[in-house]
């Protein structure tokens, strides 16, 4: 057998056999990640709307509001509506948010808003914006807490009633519309409104 032959035979087998082993690997760890990702995503909820003890899906997002979001200048979607619930009631609803034009590329979070339309807390859930700039949108404590409360109906807008991360624009201007996006879905189908 010449060396081409055996060299060629050698790295064949040990593409398959590593191309197993991985496989093995992904077949083990696939339920752990997914597991860790449902956890991460119930804490979120639980973050946005404290008083709610479970979740339940509303499915997919209707047609109708989902073309009017992508019709208005939000550059995000929604991806999942859930009422949150207490004792048999609901207090509120979380709406899953993947807003695009990040510094760093998309940002999800999940929003929490009241009956009433107002947000009760807003919780990343993925975002990969710059170090000590643009992730301050998750770790600084007093920049996502200035969404919370407003009046029902209110537009947010950089530089007029939100202030921007300092050195951190796009992802500012990335989490606002996605704001805008969850509330505008809040008012065209949870409050019979229309996209504004």
């Amino acid at each position: 057998m010449s060396k081409e032959v055996r060299n060629t035979l050698l790295m064949t087998a040990f593409a398959l056999i590593f191309g197993l082993v991985l496989g093995v690997v992904h077949e083990i760890t696939a339920g752990p990640i997914e597991a860790q990702k449902e956890k991460a995503l119930k804490e979120a909820y639980q973050a946005v709307v404290p008083d709610a003890t479970e979740f339940n899906d509303l499915g997919a997002t209707p047609e109708g509001a989902a073309e009017a979001i992508a019709d208005g200048d939000y550059n995000a979607e929604i991806t999942s509506v859930l009422e949150a619930v207490t004792d048999d009631m609901a207090v509120g609803y979380v709406i899953n948010v993947v807003s695009h034009g990040g510094y760093g590329g998309d940002i999800a979070f999940s929003m929490g808003v009241d009956e009433g339309g107002s947000i009760l807390g807003i919780s990343i859930t993925s975002i990969a914006e710059t170090p000590g700039l643009g992730m301050r949108a998750q770790t600084d404590p007093d920049w996502l807490p200035q969404f919370y409360g407003k009046e029902p109906g209110t537009t947010f807008t950089l530089g007029e009633n939100v202030d921007s991360i300092t050195s951190a624009t796009f992802t500012s201007r990335c989490v606002t519309r996605g704001v805008n996006a969850g509330l505008a879905y809040v008012d065209y189908v949870l409050g019979g409104g229309e996209i504004k």
